[in-house]
């Protein structure tokens, strides 16, 4: 199975892999294992502030929206979706998110759904329309997290492409024109500046491409976009860019950043090459595992990336649980929106792990090395672990410090030094303790003769800081109570704006637009993709679902036109995303030929008069283990089945252009 979860399995083990040959790091130059240990039972920590000892430049704590993670977020009616979009970005009020890493759609499943692109087809590309680069939601995710934080770093990265991109080759001359016209798109329709570019999510680097990038960009007066390359998740290649870099001087000069994905999982281990270029070190993709106390304690030991790797930035997937539960990765973001109609979100406790770094250090401060240390009996699973960083601001003398212990079995005392030339204001005090407190402000500690000492308990993290203006934001608005997916539903597109995906679909390979209905008023949903794009995750045809995955008996029906030629599909009780479940489907042909399956099992088929340029009416029902399908009023087949007794509603497609209308989902009588 090709996906996130099989990654972090795969991941986990060669994580084990690396404890048992710690040594064999060391010996490369570990910066984990070259540090003291400095364990003591009942000893006092000491945390030094030296602004003489000035290190790496801090770069925040952001987050990445891809595999379609942020897809039903758009959908949330106001004012839920705006209160959302505050704990996410808005600054001194959650998450404070200081970096959006984005898909650049490629109309190809990426993990939990496909994005679009804004060049469907070579024609688009080269004859581009304002419409096109309003595809999608990661435009007005940009948007509304730079109307909240205007300092807010934007990243572009690829999981697939289009078809027509070098005629297949990602890595083409093709596909750096395409970056660039998407660039230039979000600049033009939406004043957006992309600050960084990535190359491939996870799959493989060409270094060539990479300097074929950066020529384009400069030829098209993209100078000031940086690129970040890596992205890479395998050990020991993660970090070859690195190594590659120090070998070759014109890719060097290219790179600005270099960055691999769940550096966490093997203690933020980052080679002597990496630290040797002198250029910023990020986690391009951690993992930390969804919205519970077991996610934010993971959220928290983010702390130890600078004191292991000199990791000075992480990005974490996904921005937001905002797909459906029963999608690949079921829960990946600090907080988790995904049911449109209802209104609900839930914030959960990761927002305020975050908030424990962005709301108390800015972009721009620096790192004071002296006071960045790691305490554990055994580093290499961080048991009875704990760590701490601090950051002085970039023009004053003010400074925070922050102290996780998520992994300390007892409570950790703790003396401060600072040095002269720091700030001796009263250090203000938050903190957030594992399953049982969020984000409380506590009683300030006084800076007395340059020293202070404070108790820190376990499993918890602390902000200390001479700065002011923080806070646990609230939303003025109630959450509205959870609500399952409307039924009986229905839905003529009209409702729907334009250029949109369809309100409460979700496209999971190819991609569905809502368009001008072509011979009647109104409006209705069309596949636009016409060939197979180049693939990140293996997927068998274009496909967009809606539902419930524990509806059992009902009646789908739809309306359906193929304009020349190719299939139509229509299906139901879906339930299984993981691998090739496609519950119960109907195909029709261009040609008059239908064929019904169960899963990839074809259960009947036949012929019948199905006519191009004309709108058919589909209909299947389920009831207990009998399945019906009609075609404008007739009866064609019902077969008996036991395999899927619950699931979803999905249309599809072949690799052509198609339209649907008048959806209805109802009970059957």
């Amino acid at each position: 199975m090709n996906s996130k979860l099989l990654k972090i399995a795969l991941t986990f083990l060669l994580y084990i892999f690396y404890v048992a040959n710690f040594n064999v790091q060391a010996q490369v130059g570990d910066p984990a294992l070259e540090k003291k240990d400095s364990y003591k039972e009942s000893s006092v920590y000491e945390i030094v502030l030296d602004s003489k000892t000035i290190g790496r430049e801090f770069e925040g704590v952001g987050a990445l929206s891809a595999g379609a993670s942020s897809r039903l977020l758009y959908d949330y009616p106001e004012p839920q979706r705006s209160d959302i979009l505050d704990y996410l970005f808005k600054p001194n009020f959650g998450a404070n998110l200081q970096h959006l890493k984005v898909e650049i759609g490629g109309d190809v499943n990426s993990t939990d759904g496909s994005e679009p692109s804004h060049a469907i087809t070579r024609d688009e590309f080269e004859n581009p329309r304002p419409e096109y680069f309003f595809r999608g939601y990661e435009w007005w995710l940009m948007k509304e997290a730079k109307k909240r934080n205007p300092d807010i770093i934007l990243e572009g990265l690829q999981w697939g492409a289009p078809w027509w991109i070098g005629n297949g080759t990602f890595f083409s001359k093709d596909n750096a024109e395409f970056i660039s016209s998407w660039i230039k798109g979000m600049k033009k329709f939406h004043n957006l500046d992309i600050d960084f570019i990535g190359i491939l999510n996870e799959r493989s680097l060409d270094n060539e491409y990479i300097k074929l990038l950066r020529e384009i960009l400069d030829k098209n007066d993209l100078e000031k976009v940086k690129i970040d390359a890596g992205d890479l998740w395998e050990p020991p290649i993660k970090w070859k860019i690195a190594e590659d870099m120090m070998n070759d001087k014109a890719l060097r000069k290219s790179v600005d950043v270099i960055n691999a994905h769940t550096t966490a999982m093997i203690s933020f281990y980052t080679p002597p090459s990496a630290n040797q270029l002198n250029v910023p070190l990020w986690d391009g993709e951690a993992h930390a595992g969804g919205g519970d106390w077991y996610a934010a304690a993971e959220h928290a030991r983010f702390n130890r990336a600078y004191v292991y790797g000199k990791i000075t930035k992480i990005i974490s997937w996904s921005l937001i649980t905002s797909y459906h539960d029963f999608l690949v990765c079921s829960n990946s973001g600090p907080m988790k929106a995904n049911t449109p109609w209802s209104g609900y979100y839930e914030v959960q406790p990761p927002i305020w792990i975050i908030a424990h770094t962005n709301q108390f250090a800015k972009l721009g401060w620096h790192y004071i090395d002296s006071a960045c240390n790691g305490w554990s009996r055994s580093r290499e699973l961080f048991i009875e672990g704990f760590s701490a960083v601090a950051l002085k601001a970039e023009k004053t003398d003010d400074y925070t410090i922050i102290i996780e212990t998520m992994d300390a079995k007892e409570t950790k005392k703790v003396r401060i030094k600072v040095s002269d030339d720091l700030s001796k204001k009263k250090l203000k005090v938050w903190r957030s303790v594992f399953n049982s407190e969020e984000f409380n402000q506590l009683d300030d500690v006084e800076i007395i003769n340059g020293e202070c000492e404070i108790a820190i308990l376990p499993n918890s993290i602390y902000s200390l800081t001479t700065t002011t203006g923080q806070s646990k934001g609230l939303s003025n608005n109630a959450i509205p109570k959870f609500k399952d997916f409307p039924f009986p539903y229905k839905t003529n597109f009209d409702d729907n704006k334009v250029g949109d995906s369809a309100k409460f679909f979700s496209d999971q390979h190819g991609t569905f637009e809502v368009v001008k209905n072509p011979s009647e008023t109104g409006n209705c949903l069309k596949q636009l993709v016409p060939v197979q794009g180049i693939q990140w995750r293996e997927y068998d045809f274009p496909e967009t679902i809606i539902g419930d995955l524990e509806w059992t008996d009902y009646s789908v029906s739809v309306e359906a036109m193929i304009p020349d030629t190719g299939t139509v599909k229509v299906g139901g009780r879906r339930n299984d995303f993981y691998e090739s479940s496609q519950g119960y489907s109907i195909h029709f042909n261009h040609e008059g030929q239908w064929k019904l399956y169960d899963d990839k099992n074809l259960l009947s088929s036949g012929s019948c008069i199905f006519l191009t340029g004309k709108w058919h009416l589909i209909k299947m029902t389920f009831k207990g283990n009998k399945i019906e399908v009609c075609l404008d009023g007739k009866n064609i087949v019902i077969v008996n089945s036991v395999s899927n007794k619950n699931g979803i509603v999905f249309l599809g497609t072949g690799w052509n252009t198609a339209y649907f209308d008048n959806l209805k989902i109802e009970v059957e009588n």
